[in-house]
């Protein structure tokens, strides 16, 4: 499998964060640090442009809330301008994540999600006498970094790209594990 390559210049350009700046818009559009941010929407992309090229940019803190959707989970949520560099990236990089990714797997996916899930779920469960519903506890809170790396080694040969996800893995957790829930969920 070919590995993907200059991907970095695709998520610094500027029609990119600008794209990616009306993503993070979406239901944060009335929020303090939404409005700030685009009083002076040009210079501040600039300026995120220029950071991230001189590899600069650091990822902010990440603030905690909770859900009850349908079990209690905590939410961790990254800062209005790292929500912009999340989606810069991933304007990019989903193409190159989409072909890796199995059929019948719906999280965070465009054209699937939950409904497609429980529709092909239902359709399946009544052609057979047994299923097996699970979910596996934790698992955001056991997601080995070093691993997760690897794995994006194995997909991108773009060194300085690679250097930005990994900036962004290691944003969060404890020793050299979790990734927080939240980062990003926008699926259209």
């Amino acid at each position: 499998m070919k590995r993907a390559d200059n991907l970095f210049e695709q998520i610094t350009d500027l029609d990119n964060l600008k794209s990616a700046y009306i993503k993070a818009l979406k239901g944060k559009r009335y929020t303090p640090a939404a409005l700030i941010y685009g009083r002076r929407l040009d210079e501040n992309l600039y300026q995120l442009k220029t950071q991230l090229e001189s590899e600069i940019y650091n990822h902010g803190k990440y603030r905690q809330f909770k859900i009850y959707d349908p079990k209690e989970r905590v939410i961790t949520a990254a800062s209005f301008e790292d929500r912009i560099i999340h989606h810069a990236v991933m304007l990019i990089l989903e193409p190159v994540f989409e072909k890796q990714f199995v059929f019948h797997m719906y999280a965070c996916r465009k054209g699937k999600g939950s409904h497609k899930a429980v529709e092909y779920a239902s359709k399946q469960a009544r052609q057979c006498e047994y299923f097996l519903k699970l979910d596996v506890r934790k698992y955001f809170d056991n997601v080995d970094h070093d691993v997760l790396k690897t794995k994006l080694r194995r997909i991108i040969k773009d060194d300085k790209c690679l250097r930005l996800l990994f900036s962004i893995i290691d944003s969060y957790g404890e020793g050299n594990k979790q990734l927080p829930i939240g980062n990003l969920y926008d699926v259209e």
